[in-house]
């Protein structure tokens, strides 16, 4: 059996604006081995992982598009770092290019 964890990201209207298969689970169909119930522990940490990546990535383009504008030519202002930046969050590292 396979399942697809889907993280939606909705617009102020409600609508979808954005989605991302987070996680694909597989896991045995037929229940002979309790243990198999459920999620694993690793599912858990890579859903858990997976779940923050997504979540801060929709929150640092929601910022980025709030750019301020420029005092000189009243344009936004733009990137000029696109490295990788790890910051740390509540359940760990992010990685996100800016």
């Amino acid at each position: 059996m396979g399942l697809v964890l889907r993280l939606v990201e909705t617009g102020v209207e409600g609508a979808a604006v954005r989605s991302v298969d987070v996680l694909e689970i597989i896991r045995p169909g037929s229940l002979g081995d309790l243990g198999d119930l459920g999620l694993s522990l690793v599912d858990d940490k890579q859903l858990l992982a997976r779940v923050q990546q997504a979540v801060v990535a929709a929150q640092s383009r929601d910022h980025a598009a709030r750019r301020p504008t420029c005092r000189s030519c009243a344009v936004p202002c733009q990137v000029k770092d696109y490295r990788p930046h790890r910051i740390a969050a509540v359940f760990g590292q992010v990685l996100l290019r800016t």
